[in-house]
């Protein structure tokens, strides 16, 4: 009679092959939070208007999104305090192959950007006419690290990184950055975790020839994303380095790191809170001097569970500024390639850098096709004797206070339908003391409406 065999081996393959399953279930179901932070989410790869086809074209990925804009700027503090009106559009147009050729993937993204009817000179924020935004080969390898894809793109790339606040693939900007070079991701964005890695040559874009990337400048990156603990606490730890050590004018000799960390969360049931953080310190040089300084924002907000979906968020965003400018070390925070518009005013006017602003953000949504929101920020220098960056003003002495003023933002954005939509904003800029103090100090306002076309 033979024995009987011991039932532990099995009773582990059976626990193996049952937490296997488990495991793929929960990679299949898992469905990462998104921050509620404005403007904070990424595009990782695939533009937001572009969509896979069906049925036998199931391999293509395509779309055309076509957008024009009016806006009415009056003492606009970037451009010496200009009052003009400008119509612009930006069309793009994406195609991808994704799966005919795998493990050769494909995209090319066009980018056409004008603006008419304006005083203003030409300057490649406005116009960058039909350039190749993307144009990049892909190898692409599915379950290489465990059940995660891995993919190695080189070419010519424009996506977000993080929370959008040091890369950023621009979304109110009449024209895009874009960047020529290597990334490597493992996993993907719907993932539980995921590496992102850059080798890159920031896109330096040209009125008049083609877009080409700088040979003195290159940007070296790698974050990590953490979603297993959605909702409640997403982590996305990042390094950049940018260096233009071989710069021919001192001045613009960079040679930058920036370790920062972004995180999000959310928690309640109808009536929810959440948070998101960013903190990024910076180190190197800059201009010839020894550069040291540290960057911030801390958000909190509360949705309610009523009809319009109101959300209240109050927020603080912190850059700090060159506060010795005589020395030999700057400490003004660089925001590299980030994004402006939503974060620190519509006018354009700040940047993350010699920064502190406080601010308060209502959004709601009065039917399920529009949507509004209402924001006040203050804004003051982090250093009283270091500039107000994008308006050209300084008081090396400090003299003039660090008090710049106020902004108050107005957005109305309407689906018409699943193709078109209609993006009305306004802004009005209050002058502090700080502007009363270094100069003429008009109010400014910023008006424009906008509509998109997407198929």
């Amino acid at each position: 009679m033979h024995a009987r065999p011991p039932a532990f081996p099995f009773s582990m393959i059976t626990l193996l092959m049952a937490w296997t399953a488990f495991h793929a279930h929960a990679e299949t179901a898992f469905k990462p939070a998104v921050t509620r932070s404005t403007a904070a989410n990424r595009i990782a790869e695939r533009p937001d208007y572009a969509h896979a086809l069906g049925g036998e074209w199931r391999w293509l990925e395509a779309g055309f999104e076509s957008r024009t804009r009016y806006e009415v700027r009056t003492n606009d503090y970037t451009s010496g305090l200009l009052s003009d009106d400008a119509l612009v559009t930006r069309n793009l147009l994406y195609l991808g192959v994704k799966t005919a050729l795998d493990p050769l993937r494909m995209v090319v993204e066009l980018q056409d950007s004008r603006h008419f009817y304006s005083d203003r000179p030409q300057n490649p924020n406005l116009s960058d006419t039909l350039e190749p935004l993307q144009a990049y080969a892909q190898l692409y390898f599915e379950d290489v690290v465990g059940a995660a894809p891995l993919s190695l793109s080189f070419g010519r790339m424009a996506f977000d990184w993080a929370d959008r606040r040091l890369i950023s693939r621009n979304r109110n900007r009449n024209t895009i950055s874009a960047f020529d070079g290597i990334r490597l991701r493992v996993a993907h964005e719907n993932a539980p975790w995921e590496i992102d890695a850059i080798a890159m040559r920031p896109v330096t874009r040209n009125i008049q020839h083609l877009d080409q990337s700088s040979d003195d400048l290159r940007l070296y990156g790698l974050a990590g994303y953490w979603r297993g603990w959605s909702p409640h606490v997403v982590l996305e730890p990042f390094w950049l380095w940018l260096d233009q050590r071989e710069a021919a004018i001192t001045a613009q000799r960079r040679n930058l790191h920036t370790l920062g960390l972004h995180a999000f969360g959310q928690w309640g049931g109808g009536d929810a809170w959440d948070y998101d953080l960013s903190l990024a310190g910076q180190w190197g040089s800059s201009g010839g001097l020894t550069h040291r300084a540290i960057a911030a924002h801390a958000e909190a907000g509360h949705t309610w569970s009523a009809a319009w979906k109101p959300r209240l968020a109050l927020w603080l965003n912190y850059a700090s500024g060159d506060s010795r400018p005589t020395d030999s070390s700057s400490q003004r925070f660089d925001p590299l390639y980030g994004a402006t518009y939503a974060f620190y005013g519509y006018t354009s006017f700040f940047a993350w850098q010699n920064i502190i602003n406080p601010a308060l953000r209502l959004s709601f949504q009065p039917a399920k096709t529009l949507k509004c929101e209402v924001m006040h920020r203050g804004i003051w220098l982090a250093a009283s004797n270091d500039a107000w960056v994008r308006a050209a003003r300084r008081d090396a002495t400090g003299g003039s206070g660090s008090y710049v003023g106020q902004e108050l933002d107005l957005r109305l954005v309407w689906q018409l339908n699943t193709h078109f939509d209609i993006d009305l904003a306004y802004a009005h800029f209050f002058p502090g003391t700080f502007v009363q103090n270094t100069g003429a100090s008009p109010p400014a306002n910023l008006m424009q409406i906008a509509g998109t076309l997407r198929f």
